[in-house]
């Protein structure tokens, strides 16, 4: 016993001698990702070769059908909580209980449900494994809100700890199920622990309030003043990012739908990184600032940002310009052509490397209708574009469309930064400049191995 106590009595100093270095946790945070995004390659060249495609595209459908749902049921909670002025424990324990009760309705929904999705998705097999998938809401539902409190107090490391830990126990379950089962149900089981040790972090690791099921009329209808304006958005971000997943499933075959998937995934991992940034660095220190001097707020919005979002610029392009030198270097011959599904949906991700800061900036003065707008906009692209694009060319350019959405919102979000005095040209055009470079490289490295490969002069890989 006086062992364990002599080692967390050490653990604790450590922590209070390392924590000034850390400073306010955005290197970790970075550093963090960055390993996740490099251990998800590592741990996807494992489970594709004891998995095939088409276990891919079972996940990536019930995937697409749980987005689905949380995303029609969208509260915003998160942006809630960070930007409110108080974030008392009443307050707090009415937004626990709604999040209850959304993912109770959610469960019930995916599991009664789960034929219909099946068949919509023309895969009628999988309805089983739907329901099944169905209870980690039930779980998540039970997790305290100390992930958002901590995050509004600006408790990055922290939370960046428990969410690498988490991730890692995440990553070596499939593995491991994976290996003996060769089937989905591995990524099924990572789901699960996925779910259950956010739970257990939520009371023991992280701080937060006392969870009691409360539901005080006041902070219910604040909360439904901001719901009610989040709510289209997040509709019309469901069609925006889902869209293309019904798409692959009803014209193209399960294997091509799980090559699909993985290019999500891969994809989806550059965007956490930034979208972690901006939420978990930027945002609440905008916040802060704007709550105490907006001329401090403006030197903030660049200065924040700049070298990160310059060093994700550059790794983005490379991804676009050489997405299939990386898919041939990681995977075997099996996931061919993920390259072209993987440079198209890097798109998103790159404008949302000017999009996010201002939307959560905009959103932070008090214009909570921007999402809202900026979704129309992009509905309205897609309306515009997708039938030419499907009429003249097929499914691949309407997927495109999709993909170019974002950048469609661009002007609409420039626009409002200049009007909240806000913008700089030259700082939003490095980005840009670093992007190019970056599908230059990737581009040429690329078209360099194509050809060695052509002539004999490297081995086909």
């Amino acid at each position: 016993m006086e062992r364990v106590l002599f080692a967390v009595s050490d653990l604790r100093s450590f922590a209070t001698r390392i924590r000034p270095v850390l400073g306010d946790g955005s290197t970790l945070l970075i550093c963090s990702h960055v390993a996740q995004l490099l251990l998800r390659i590592g741990s996807s060249l494992i489970v594709t070769r004891l998995l095939s495609p088409e276990a891919y595209g079972v996940i990536g459908i019930i995937t697409s059908i749980s987005y689905i749902l949380v995303m029609i049921s969208d509260m915003g909670l998160r942006a809630y909580i960070i930007r409110h002025e108080h974030g008392g424990d009443e307050l707090l324990q009415s937004v626990w209980t709604v999040r209850l009760l959304r993912n109770v309705a959610i469960f019930a929904i995916m599991f009664v449900g789960a034929g219909v999705f099946a068949e919509l998705y023309k895969a009628p097999e999988i309805s089983l494994a739907i329901r099944i998938c169905a209870a980690p809401f039930l779980i998540d539902a039970c997790s305290s809100l100390a992930g958002a409190t901590t995050e509004r107090n600006r408790g990055v490391v922290r939370l960046t700890v428990v969410e690498f830990t988490r991730f890692l126990m995440v990553t070596v379950t499939t593995i491991i199920a994976a290996y003996f089962l060769r089937n989905y149900w591995a990524i099924v089981i990572g789901m699960f622990v996925n779910s259950i040790v956010g739970v257990i972090a939520s009371y023991t690791v992280l701080k937060g309030p006392p969870v009691r099921f409360r539901l005080e009329g006041d902070h219910v209808r604040d909360l439904w003043r901001f719901w009610r304006i989040i709510i289209p958005s997040s509709i019309i971000t469901l069609v925006l990012t889902q869209t293309n997943t019904v798409i692959m499933a009803r014209f193209f075959p399960m294997d091509e739908l799980g090559k699909f998937s993985i290019a999500t995934t891969l994809s989806a991992a550059v965007m956490g990184v930034s979208t972690e940034y901006v939420m978990r660095v930027f945002f609440p220190r905008f916040a802060e600032a704007n709550r105490s001097s907006i001329e401090q707020a403006k030197e903030i919005y660049y200065s924040c940002r700049r070298m990160v979002m310059l060093f994700f610029a550059f790794g983005i392009g490379g991804l676009i310009g050489g997405g299939e030198l990386l898919i041939r270097i990681l995977y075997n011959e099996e996931y061919l052509g993920t390259g072209i599904y993987l440079s198209l949906l890097c798109l998103t991700p790159l404008a949302r490397l000017i999009s996010l800061p201002a939307e959560q900036a905009i959103i932070t003065r008090g214009f909570i209708r921007v999402a809202l707008n900026a979704n129309v906009l992009r509905l309205g692209w897609i309306a515009v574009a997708g039938p030419i694009a499907y009429i003249g060319i097929g499914p691949l350019a309407l997927i495109a469309v999709f993909c170019l959405a974002e950048t469609a919102a661009l002007p609409y979000f420039l626009w409002h930064l200049k009007r909240y005095d806000l913008l700089d040209l030259r700082e939003e055009s490095y980005l840009i400049g670093a992007m190019l470079v970056g599908a230059a490289i990737g581009y040429v490295c690329y078209m360099a191995s194509e050809a060695l490969i052509a002539s004999g002069a490297l081995p086909n890989f």
